[in-house]
């Protein structure tokens, strides 16, 4: 009886051991974070709370004049890029407290969904673009203005940019 007890509770101590380090791993590491890269970001742009930046969504982070007013402003900046392939261009970026914008990731696919490169310098221009964008409203949360991740998509077709999602 003794042994079967000891056995118990060894295993007990085991699984405990084995939550608490899941659940820390858990609220310390989540995916699609972007944490600051000294070689790729600006040192001037910070989050307010680098501990709780949410996404767009559910929060309500916005462009003034919406998806409309982004697209307006994106097409006369990027208009007369040329592209050799047809995929996708995908921003992630984060939307600060104080309606900054920064820490910004991109990946290109192409249209099968596979991953591939596109012209650098376009990839720069169009996050420049982005970046000079001065309507982002933070999203809120019970009166609090919050970080958030966002997302700008780009769809190239025929060596052109023909949509911004």
């Amino acid at each position: 009886m003794k042994n079967k007890l000891n056995i118990l509770l060894l295993s007990s101590f085991f699984l405990a051991l084995i939550l608490t380090i899941w659940v820390y791993y858990q609220t310390t590491s989540r995916v699609g974070d972007i944490s600051f890269d000294k070689n790729i970001d600006n040192s001037e742009f910070n989050a307010c709370n680098e501990d709780r930046i949410t996404q767009y969504y559910s929060i309500g982070t916005n462009y003034q004049g919406g998806e409309k007013a982004i697209k307006k402003e994106l097409k006369g900046l990027i208009n007369n890029l040329n592209f050799n392939d047809s995929g996708f261009i995908t921003y992630r970026f984060v939307v600060n407290c104080k309606n900054k914008t920064g820490r910004f990731r991109v990946k290109t696919v192409n249209s099968n969904l596979k991953e591939n490169t596109f012209n650098s310098d376009n990839i720069k221009r169009i996050q420049e673009s982005i970046e000079s964008l001065k309507g982002w409203k933070a999203g809120k949360r019970k009166d609090e203005i919050l970080d958030s991740y966002y997302v700008l998509n780009f769809k190239v077709q025929n060596n052109k940019i023909v949509d911004i999602f």
